[in-house]
């Protein structure tokens, strides 16, 4: 379990297409021999016609596509500026090049996800199906329509005023205050307040319904729930309507880390939320808490699959954590790590030689390596799942239980402990078994695909918006260092 970073690739090239200004002329834009090849590669395949424009005007391709530019925060608005339109070839130059890079993302780490090719684009041109394949540059999640449809009417309302609620606003039931209104207000644009006729007498006083809002607003936003105006509230509720625009735009260009087409079965985590979803063909069976990595020891994003389960594992921790957290207990006491079922190994398979724990541990790790057998007390529970990666991260049971009821749930050293566990295993049809002492491994026939993602923001089936702290400080990188690294 540790904590290696993965680097988003091959997205160098789209960044200096993505910070291009949009409300000059392009002409003096350098474009390298090999865009430039590719895009007379595909006005070949037009017929030597522009992609995005009709008689000097944009066609369905080319406003589908500002859309989608505009959604991904690309461009600041959808339609193309007067300079844009007069220097019309060039744009279509910059729209064709933007979309491949776009349409061509394989963001996920282990398993890469499929992208689209030159040929897609081409065979699109030929079938006369652009605009199909421009919306087909974002993976097909519901997930994904729901995010880009927020973003829109966040758009719409974005240049009303939004009232800063003040530190010093305490408001207790039934209290009148000037603020009220502010606060009201707020609650009503974000949805978390119903927009009823009300007294005007009664527009300031703090009741019922505002602590009612207040604790919509507080679920969705990964707060406590007590209906209380703290500290926390406060801030999310003076975040500006801009700044969540920003947040929802972050998060739609981390679905590109996704297959464009969803398989009919998939875990997916989401690191903020701490939680775990099962779908299977497009719905929702099983969702359960999780443990994600500490800010130190952060839970990598990856596209991987589930290949094999391990009933009753043993654990071998990493050094990193055999120094700073085993060695330690064992120096204060030299009985814990015995009594928490840890022995010394050597060799592998039939011929591994096994080693009580000795005083002089330190020495003998230069030797041996530090495992735990399996048991009700291994940090892996009783099933681990398997997943492909470079990093040794997990899904796994954990004897930690009562970790699940924390609110901040990032305390692993990068595995995900599972909350039920059982319910994961009996949805792969594995019968776990009576054993607690022997251990198996159980290859799956069907491999699972996991998408173990970043989301701090995200629509749910209610068509509530859900944001969430960001725990590992990646919504704050600008755009240069995001979509370079």
């Amino acid at each position: 379990m540790c904590n290696k970073q993965y680097a988003m690739s091959k997205i160098i090239n789209l960044f200096l297409l993505l910070i291009m200004p949009t409300t000059h002329s392009f002409a003096n834009e350098a474009v390298s021999l090999e865009q430039l090849s590719l895009y007379q590669d595909l006005k070949r395949t037009n017929n030597e016609q522009p992609l995005f424009f009709t008689d000097n005007r944009l066609n369905l391709s080319g406003l589908t596509l500002l859309s989608l530019l505009a959604d991904l925060g690309i461009r600041e608005e959808s339609t193309l500026t007067s300079d844009e339109m007069k220097h019309s070839d060039i744009t279509d130059e910059r729209l064709a090049l933007q979309l491949h890079q776009i349409a061509s993302q394989s963001f996920g780490n282990q398993l890469k996800s499929a992208a689209n090719k030159p040929e897609d684009f081409k065979a699109a041109l030929n079938t006369n199906t652009l605009a199909e394949y421009i919306d087909s540059a974002m993976p097909q999640f519901n997930a994904v329509i729901r995010l880009r449809k927020a973003i829109n009417n966040y758009k719409r309302i974005k240049d009303i005023k939004w009232p800063v609620i003040t530190d010093t606003f305490l408001p207790q039931l039934g209290q009148g205050h000037v603020e009220v209104k502010n606060l009201r207000y707020k609650l009503v644009t974000l949805n978390d307040l119903d927009n009823s006729p009300i007294s005007v007498n009664r527009t300031h006083i703090f009741d019922q319904s505002l602590i009612t809002g207040l604790k919509r607003f507080q679920r969705r936003n990964g707060i406590k729930a007590t209906g209380t105006l703290d500290n926390l509230t406060k801030v999310a509720l003076n975040q500006s309507l801009d700044y969540r625009i920003k947040k929802l735009q972050v998060n739609l260009w981390r679905w590109l880390s996704l297959p464009r087409t969803p398989p009919a079965k998939y875990i997916m985590v989401n690191i903020p939320a701490y939680d775990l979803v099962l779908v299977d063909k497009g719905k929702q069976r099983l969702k359960m808490n999780v443990i994600v990595g500490r800010t130190t020891n952060q839970t990598p994003v990856m596209t991987t699959e589930v290949n094999s389960v391990t009933l009753n594992p043993t654990w071998t921790p990493t050094r990193n954590i055999i120094k700073h957290d085993l060695l330690p207990l064992h120096d204060k006491n030299h009985t814990l790590l015995k009594n928490r079922n840890f022995v010394l190994a050597k060799g592998y398979g039939m011929n591994t030689m096994y080693k009580d724990i000795p005083n002089n541990l330190r020495d003998m790790l230069k030797e041996y390596r530090l495992v735990q057998r399996p048991g009700n007390n291994n940090a892996l529970g009783n099933v681990r799942f398997n997943i492909k990666n470079n990093n040794a991260i997990y899904l796994h049971d954990t004897p930690s239980r009562y970790l699940f009821s924390q609110d901040d749930r990032a305390l692993s050293h990068g595995c995900i402990r599972l909350e039920r566990p059982n319910e994961l295993l009996a949805s792969l049809n594995i019968n776990k078994g009576n054993n607690q002492a022997k251990t198996k491994h159980v290859k799956l026939h069907h491999l699972l695909p996991v998408f173990i993602t970043y989301q701090t923001a995200w629509i749910d089936n209610l068509g509530k918006v859900n944001l969430r702290n960001d725990l590992y400080q990646k919504d704050n990188i600008n755009k240069q260092s995001y979509f370079s690294n």
